[in-house]
């Protein structure tokens, strides 16, 4: 395990609007059209407020966070990556002019730069035998003064508590992963999904994103909702409200810090399959330039 130094910034606890999902509701979300797609996941929500605490102020009372209790870990992940060749894509998010880097020609920039990166760099820290990143998106959110880019690999920062995977589709990425990387899936009886979030350009004082502690859950929290996209279906959990959950974020999180969020476990059976978490707003961000983020999906693989 490396070994980080992290920013650290003045303790506060804060109150703020948590997303549950409106159970009562149908659980789809439909997201045939192009575009940065809606902040929720749902038409209908269940807003309730949450205290917040500040993970900065938690470690230095000497609380320790890890993907295996918390479901999640602050970290500095260091990539051997030339960041400065991503200047122009990455400032690009911000224009509303054309540019002349495509989304397409960003995204195989991001799959051949950083994906090796990120994976070398997991592997390593989790001990794993391989680890493979299958997807990313970057959150930015649209602005009213320009054009709006037409890409599902750009969505807009989602306001809704939800964790990435089910039982179901967990297995299905895994089947459907690992044989376009020459790899079985018998030889691999453990596996982890393993998302990385990055802040890019900036640091975040608008959307952050807030994880609840795996510890405060309970199964009948986690709820299927059914994906629709143009060419395929998925499945994720949205997860209903309890005044047990435990809320943690990282406050002024900047570009070189990260979070690693443990969506599944094959280790872990029953509905409760990864950390739920959920972008915010940040009370007093009204008029803070807008959060730009990458999360990069991953599945890190274990012989044992």
């Amino acid at each position: 395990m490396l070994t980080e130094t992290l920013h650290a910034t003045p303790s506060r606890l804060l109150k703020a609007t948590i997303n549950y999902a409106n159970t009562d509701s149908e659980l789809v979300y439909d997201h045939r059209k192009a575009g940065p797609g809606p902040s929720h996941l749902l038409d209908e929500v269940n807003p309730q407020p949450m205290p917040i605490q500040d993970g900065r102020a938690l470690q230095r009372t000497g609380e320790e966070f890890s993907l295996d209790i918390q479901g999640f870990e602050l970290v500095r992940p260091l990539l051997a990556i030339d960041l400065h060749q991503f200047d122009d894509v990455l400032k690009a998010l911000d224009s509303h002019t054309a540019n002349s880097v495509t989304p397409a020609e960003r995204d195989r920039l991001i799959r051949s730069e950083w994906y090796p990166a990120i994976e070398t760099w997991i592997a390593k820290r989790l001990g794993a035998a391989h680890v493979l990143t299958f997807d990313h998106t970057l959150r930015a959110q649209p602005s009213a003064e320009g054009p709006t880019e037409q890409s599902r690999s750009r969505r807009s920062p989602v306001k809704t508590v939800h964790n990435d995977y089910t039982p179901w589709s967990a297995d299905r990425q895994l089947r459907q992963t690992l044989p376009e990387h020459g790899l079985n899936t018998e030889e691999y009886p453990r596996y982890k999904f393993i998302n990385l979030w990055l802040p890019l350009l900036r640091t975040v004082k608008e959307s952050p994103l807030a994880m609840a502690d795996l510890r405060s859950v309970d199964e009948a929290d986690f709820h299927k909702m059914r994906l629709i996209y143009p060419e395929r279906e998925g499945q994720i959990s949205v997860i209903s409200a309890n005044p047990k959950h435990r809320w943690v974020w990282f406050s002024d999180m900047q570009p070189g810090e990260g979070l690693l969020l443990r969506v599944f476990d094959s280790e872990q059976q029953g509905p409760i399959t990864g950390v739920p978490h959920t972008a915010f707003d940040l009370p007093g961000s009204s008029g803070a330039p807008r959060r730009t983020s990458i999360e990069l999906r991953t599945i890190a693989l274990f012989k044992d």
